[in-house]
């Protein structure tokens, strides 16, 4: 066993190194200056991972090859992705979530599009992000018009096809959001309603179909409630102005 840590370039005293898939996704997961993957969920996870004896490094990808290299076993875990039930066929999700905030309309505030209900949106051009887990109604409703994208910068992206007109209004994580339209310089030019358009608004870090991984989130739910509750987690979250 010892001479096979050893060619594999692992100590046998060292600790393991879990994969974690991840997305641009500010102020939870983003690159800071030098380009290394940073923010409050990805700081969140890491601090308790290590804690239970993991090392982590992080794979930045665009959202859809993140799930679908989870659903592969391609990695460990997946930062920062909702609760959906047939997502339960190949991840573990603990109990407790990183943090909660859901997906909400923005809009121009010279063209304002009105959100009561889901039918209001009936013939608008509504820009959403592919393979995101919005709510039942939102997706089913044939009268949207759903204009999916993927890839790097695609929500800043359709913050931009927005303010020229080509899209009525964007659908975005509500904090996610509002950061963005600051590093744009739009933060007085959008608003955003808080009519919710997921059916839950927990971000987990769930945990790949690997074994003993299913024990892992048990774990690490435990921990990260634990952490939860300490002058720690506070300054965590102050450094990122949450």
């Amino acid at each position: 066993m010892l001479s096979g840590c050893l060619a594999s370039g692992l100590r046998a005293d060292e600790p393991p190194t879990l994969t974690l898939l991840a997305e641009v996704w500010p102020p939870y997961m983003m690159l800071d200056d030098r380009g290394e993957p940073v923010g409050a969920d990805l700081d969140l996870a890491r601090t308790v991972l290590l804690q239970l004896g993991y090392r982590t490094e992080v794979k930045v990808l665009p959202w859809k090859r993140a799930v679908k290299q989870a659903q592969l076993k391609e990695g460990d875990a997946v930062l920062d992705i909702f609760y959906v039930e047939t997502r339960q066929s190949w991840l573990h999700y603990p109990e407790e979530p990183l943090s909660q905030s859901g997906e909400v309309l923005f809009y121009p505030a010279a063209r304002p599009v009105q959100l009561a209900r889901i039918s209001d949106l009936q013939g608008l051009r509504i820009g959403t992000q592919a393979d995101y887990a919005y709510s039942k109604a939102f997706l089913t409703d044939p009268g949207v018009i759903r204009m999916p994208m993927t890839g790097e910068g695609n929500a800043v992206k359709q913050l931009h096809l927005m303010m020229a007109g080509r899209l009525d209004g964007v659908v975005l994580n509500e904090r996610v959001g509002r950061y963005l339209l600051h590093t744009q310089g739009l933060q007085d030019q959008v608003r955003n309603h808080l009519f919710p358009l997921t059916d839950d608004d927990r971000n987990f870090l769930a945990f790949t179909h690997k074994p003993g991984h299913d024990q892992l989130a048990i774990r690490f739910s435990e921990a990260l409630k634990r952490f939860k509750q300490t002058p720690a987690y506070q300054e965590l979250l102050a450094r990122y102005h949450l």
